[in-house]
């Protein structure tokens, strides 16, 4: 698996998303999609306090039990995890059983819809003081290697006191990095206008949006980028098939990027999404979350074997952000 560094931090280009570890998908079935990353050089595992009602953490920290020091291991803290009921936690197998029938996985292809409403992270020091603990409890660790707000608001990262709380953890050694997980409009400030302490970013890997073309273009300050979501959903699949599409019958294009695009599968496709994320940019990381063997290998090799050049990714970025323009 191709590495990245950022700073004293190397990391895979590819990494690993815990947010349906136990939620979607069981501990068992967890463990194993963990072993196939790990087989494959995918060394960054990003988790969160929330993730899986609380209890996802638990999980990673057992599989990377005599894997700690090859790993990076990302975590987040303001989002509390959800409680369930007795009847939900018995629901949940049946739940994940019925994600597994056919019509209802080809629903999910391309990633979920993003249109639930936001829930923003609550911080303060005390509530980082407890999530951290926690994280380090369950994690089986002494440090996290990235702390991202969760869900960050501008707001937070003007608070001195847990500013200054995030710059003593990381003198401590408790937390290597600290940064901001939230929309795109919050990235670009911290990137402008947040504290040194945030050295880190996740965001949206949204390739319509004219404002995370300019951070990912732009990163002055040498910030961690990490990108998630790149997929975004059926409609922007859809909308990015139809740019591309039409690129193929262009005769501006050049013969073998149509060649290219007009005989494109959905591992093809795949190619061209991750590449446009992270080939000729800044971003150094690509986050998702790859719960089947068979989706995790097909993702490794649409980073490691891209048939796309970097110019042909470019022009692709070109093109889909100037349908953003057109139609705003």
């Amino acid at each position: 698996m191709r590495q990245s560094t950022c700073g004293s931090l190397t990391t895979s280009v590819l990494g690993f998303g815990c947010g349906s570890v136990l939620g979607r998908v069981g501990r068992g079935a967890s463990l194993r999609a963990m072993h196939t990353a790990w087989d494959l050089g995918i060394t960054l595992f990003d988790t969160a306090r929330s993730y899986g009602f609380g209890d996802a953490e638990a999980v990673l920290g057992e599989f990377l039990q005599g894997r700690r020091e090859q790993a990076v291991i990302a975590t987040k803290f303001g989002l509390a995890p959800r409680q369930q009921s007795t009847l939900k936690r018995a629901a949940l197998p049946v739940m994940r059983a019925a994600l597994k029938l056919p019509g209802v996985r080809s629903l999910r292809k391309g990633g979920g819809s993003n249109n639930s409403p936001k829930e923003h992270g609550e911080f303060t020091v005390a509530g980082l003081r407890t999530s951290l603990e926690e994280s380090l409890r369950q994690l089986h660790t002494d440090r996290i290697d990235i702390l991202f707000l969760h869900e960050a608001t501008t707001a937070a990262m003007h608070q001195h006191e847990l500013m200054a709380e995030l710059d003593a953890l990381v003198q401590a050694g408790k937390v290597l990095r600290v940064g901001l997980y939230g929309s795109a409009d919050v990235i670009a400030e911290g990137l402008a206008k947040g504290p040194s302490t945030l050295n880190a970013m996740q965001f949206g890997a949204n390739a319509f949006d004219l404002l995370v073309a300019s951070f990912t273009s732009h990163n002055p300050r040498g910030t961690l980028l990490i990108a998630n979501h790149p997929f975004g959903g059926v409609e922007r699949v859809e909308h990015t098939k139809a740019v591309l599409a039409a690129m193929s019958g262009d005769e501006r294009v050049s013969a073998e990027l149509r060649e290219k695009l007009r005989t494109a599968d959905w591992q093809a496709m795949t190619e061209a999404i991750f590449g446009m994320v992270l080939d000729g940019t800044e971003t150094h990381t690509l986050v998702l979350s790859m719960m089947d063997a068979e989706h995790l290998r097909a993702n490794a090799r649409a980073v490691e074997q891209n048939r796309f050049t970097t110019a042909e990714l470019g022009l692709m970025r070109e093109r889909l952000l100037v349908t953003t323009n057109s139609s705003s």
